[in-house]
């Protein structure tokens, strides 16, 4: 079961989720019909999605995708430390043995966000010790801290990358799985491998992580780590955005209601409003692999629509490949 509130909301949006099964598609039917039927039914929904994605609106506004979400305000981390002290007394520590735990988790995430190096210190020793016992945001924190170089630490991908991969192992952690599959997929601290990445942003996504689901739709659109389907990209960006993805939301809004003046948010740029003159002139021959793509765009230019990164050929070793994949992953993290 799931006892995060926020989690079980996200969760109950992914469940949410139509299967593509939904659509009554002919047994052969192309990948250009199928999103156009995909198409259709969401733009059906359309005043409902302007009515719940409203950013005016507080109501819309479900937690973003920042990771770790619980993260104290000053007024209330006093209380917290205070809190710590004595968790071991409580009651909630009597019925809860992860209580404290979860309290050392908040406590070392406020001070590693902190502008001095010795307070980040501080932040640091409280999860690396929590990584250490197996605590899993504890795992994924430390691996963060590794990979970034956060408190002093030097700058180290690939220790990150086996800590991320023990806590996907052994707790399916949804923000590891998400780190893990961002290292796959451009090839920092470990090996490039873009189907390793899909899978683990699926299954992320599964449980709800916005940013995965963001991911998942970008790579189903491209055929990247996995055969190209847009009608499943549309469904997952349209996951991402009930999670509370402002960028998912922007390119869903851009695909299914473009007004040539209007820009639907900082993550729409010109190429991805573009897809509702552009969807009918995709050529069907354009191969669905990733990497026959790559080979593509060598004389490419700004006419693409939403599925506008036909990559360069090298995957993430070619440099321009590597900015463009660390500019969608950067969306990633936005809400």
């Amino acid at each position: 079961g799931t006892s995060d509130p926020s989690r079980r909301k996200a969760v109950s949006a992914c469940d949410s989720l139509r299967s593509l099964d939904d659509y009554n598609f002919p047994d052969k039917s192309s990948e250009s019909h199928r999103f156009q039927q995909c198409l259709a039914y969401h733009r059906s929904l359309l005043r409902s999605y302007h009515s719940r994605w409203d950013w005016a609106n507080a109501q819309s506004r479900l937690p973003t995708t920042s990771w770790p979400l619980n993260v104290p305000s000053d007024e209330d981390v006093g209380a917290l430390m205070v809190d710590l002290r004595f968790c071991a007394r409580s009651p909630n520590f009597r019925s809860d043995k992860d209580y404290c735990d979860r309290l050392r988790f908040r406590v070392g995430s406020y001070l590693l966000m902190q502008p001095d190096t010795a307070t980040q210190k501080r932040g640091l020793k409280i999860v690396r010790d929590l990584a250490e016992r197996g605590y899993a945001d504890g795992m994924c924190s430390y691996a963060t801290c590794l990979n970034d170089g956060r408190a002093g630490l030097d700058p180290n991908p690939k220790q990150a990358v086996v800590w991320w991969r023990l806590c996907a192992d052994m707790h399916s952690h949804p923000q590891s799985m998400y780190e893990l599959g961002v290292a796959l997929y451009t090839g920092e601290g470990c090996s490039e491998d873009e189907t390793q990445a899909v899978r683990l942003w699926r299954s992320s996504a599964n449980l709800g992580h916005p940013g995965a689901a963001y991911m998942l739709g970008d790579c189903l659109l491209d055929g990247v780590g996995i055969e190209r389907d847009r009608a499943e990209a549309l469904e997952w960006l349209i996951t991402a955005a009930e999670l509370g993805h402002r960028g998912a939301r922007s390119r869903v809004l851009a695909v299914l209601d473009k007004d040539d003046d209007e820009d639907y948010g900082r993550f729409t740029d010109a190429s991805r409003q573009t897809l509702k003159e552009n969807v009918y002139q995709v050529e069907e021959k354009v191969a669905n692999s990733g990497e026959a793509r790559d080979e593509k765009e060598g004389g490419f230019d700004h006419q693409v629509s939403i599925e506008r990164r036909y990559t360069i050929g090298g995957g993430s070793r070619n440099p321009v490949v590597l900015a463009r994949r660390k500019t969608i992953v950067q969306e990633s993290r936005e809400d």
